[in-house]
């Protein structure tokens, strides 16, 4: 990996990548909040406990535009990076720098 411009495909495929996870974390969190909070209204729990659990759901929800908006600099980032490099297409990096796009890209859209 002699090329500088390897290494920051590398890089910037890891960023996307982390985030991408971070957003499909975040999405799941919520969800596993919710069913939570669910089973907490129907055991009768103190209302205490159902107020701190719907603040729990909100701060989850509050990390999913800003890990959205992240994920969609970096994608679009990445995206420029592997259109200006064209000539690196032969390469196993660009192969999975391209693959990551596609993965972010559906992830983006749910």
């Amino acid at each position: 990996m002699a090329d500088p411009r390897l290494r920051q495909l590398v890089i910037k495929t890891g960023v996307v990548k982390r985030l991408a996870k971070e957003k499909t974390v975040y999405e799941k969190e919520v969800k596993t909040e919710f069913a939570r909070l669910e089973k907490f209204k129907t055991d009768g729990a103190d209302e205490h406990v159902l107020r701190k659990q719907e603040e729990v759901i909100q701060e989850c929800q509050m990390m999913l535009p800003d890990s959205k908006r992240r994920l969609q600099k970096e994608f679009e980032l990445l995206q420029k990076f592997l259109q200006d490099e064209q000539d690196l297409k032969e390469t196993e990096e660009y192969t999975k720098a391209a693959e990551m796009l596609s993965e972010a890209e559906s992830i983006l859209k749910a």
